[in-house]
């Protein structure tokens, strides 16, 4: 799987390129190697100055949250890696579970709090006062 930016700078049929790499006498793979990146680079060269929209999308991605990230980055990574990006995965949705849940209790207390305790002692008063006169 490629990235974006592999994508830009492997233009021009690269890969096949680098896939004859081990093919060719290990003097002419050094030298193609060295061609080869020049060439991504200046892929990627072309990339940014014809796309403008670029900037823009690098705005937009910094709103994106650790868990998308984490998970972006985690189709890059072997087997051990995943597993740890799993758990911080795992982390991070506790934690979020944990701030709504501490959210709603302080909600909770904040309304409760914003009535008189005795409100409830009035509320039985004018119950006991009008059941008795039924």
């Amino acid at each position: 799987m490629m990235t974006m930016i592999d994508q830009v700078a492997n233009q021009n049929h690269l890969q096949l390129i680098k896939a004859m790499l081990p093919y060719l006498p290990p003097a002419n793979q050094k030298n193609l190697c060295y061609c080869i990146k020049m060439m991504e680079l200046q892929n990627i060269s072309a990339f940014y100055r014809s796309h403008t929209c670029c900037a823009q999308s690098i705005e937009d991605s910094s709103s994106a949250s650790p868990a998308e990230i984490l998970s972006d980055i985690r189709n890059y990574c072997d087997e051990s890696e995943q597993s740890i990006i799993d758990q911080l995965l795992q982390t991070l949705s506790m934690l979020e579970l944990y701030s709504a849940m501490s959210k709603t209790t302080s909600d909770t207390m904040i309304f409760q709090n914003s009535f008189p305790e005795n409100s409830a002692s009035e509320n039985r008063t004018f119950h006991d006062v009008s059941s008795e006169s039924c």
